[in-house]
């Protein structure tokens, strides 16, 4: 049965704007937002352009679950692809069906439950879903419906948070976890009290970690769920894409063989450790970020064959 309180959750933080559109704050109109966009994705995530050409997209039927900015469905349309994005949200399927006019591409948008895809069995040759399937409440069930929809020997590529990366252990289970304690420690003898007049019923629509309120909304779920909060199943969650954010599951190599067990194929690799985001990481060579990226990324990339 589906965790219908779950989607609405996912929704409703999702809803608040289409993913990424926080990385972008200072553009002169739609087009040249959208094309910052697309600059700073490819430059982080250099990856995503060969991982969608690999597909070999022209003349194809190419869903992608989970559209978010348009910006990997652009990439599909270029290359040839007769193109569908879905989205749980309005939001994401407002801003892709944008992104596509002021290009002049063409392709279908429609809102979709990722876990009950409204498509007939065997319509699609490829399914892409990047950095999606993991927030929803049942990703299991979101990947049953990735087989139905695809044909025999359809491609899907799916990625997914990787648990074994340096971003789990180091940066989400060490540095940001012990900085919630200290917000919690640092407030003990007030969490009765502050319990009694925090009880935000409204999503701020916080995105990220970098808000300096991040910490108090962490402490606010604390103050909600206990001590439990903290536990790594649980903690993870808010740790990715904002402290609101309802689920972000991670992955090891062997978990998503096991997820992905219905298909006949399925190899992965290993991606995203992005150092030249920092400062220091600029004066390094390209190559050092591409093993560290193999070796401990932050995302698991699934291609797997029906």
């Amino acid at each position: 049965m589906q965790d219908q309180d779950g989607i609405r959750a996912v929704r409703s933080f999702w809803n608040t704007e289409a993913c990424g559109t926080q990385l972008i704050s200072n553009y002169e109109d739609d087009r040249d937002f959208f094309e910052q966009y697309r600059t700073l994705r490819y430059q982080v995530e250099w990856h995503i352009p060969d991982l969608v050409a690999s597909t070999s997209p022209r003349d194809k039927a190419v869903l992608e679950i989970g559209c978010g900015n348009g910006a990997d469905g652009v990439l599909f349309a270029k290359n040839g692809a007769n193109y569908t994005g879905v989205d749980l949200t309005e939001a994401a399927v407002d801003a892709t069906s944008k992104h596509f006019a002021i290009l002049g591409l063409n392709g279908k948008f429609q809102i979709e439950d990722a876990e009950s895809l409204s498509f007939d069995d065997e319509r699609f040759d490829v399914v892409y879903s990047y950095g999606v399937l993991h927030h929803t409440p049942n990703p299991g069930a979101a990947l049953s419906e990735v087989h139905r929809v695809l044909k025999r020997n359809g491609k899907a590529i799916v990625m997914l948070y990787h648990k074994h990366s340096f971003n789990y252990y180091a940066r989400i289970l060490g540095y940001m976890r012990l900085r919630v304690l200290g917000e919690i420690i640092s407030r003990v003898g007030r969490w009765k009290s502050d319990k009694l007049r925090t009880g935000r019923t409204e999503l701020t629509g916080m995105r990220g970690n970098s808000n300096s309120n991040t910490w108090l909304i962490h402490y606010e779920n604390f103050l909600s769920q206990g001590w439990s909060y903290l536990r790594a199943e649980n903690f993870v969650h808010h740790c990715t894409d904002g402290p609101e954010c309802p689920y972000a599951f991670c992955y090891t190599k062997s978990d998503a063989r096991k997820l992905f067990a219905s298909f006949r194929e399925v190899k992965t690799q290993v991606a995203h450790f992005p150092l030249r985001k920092l400062a220091v990481g600029k004066l390094l060579p390209f190559w050092l970020e591409k093993l560290l990226a193999s070796w401990m990324g932050w995302y698991l990339i699934v291609t797997a064959t029906k």
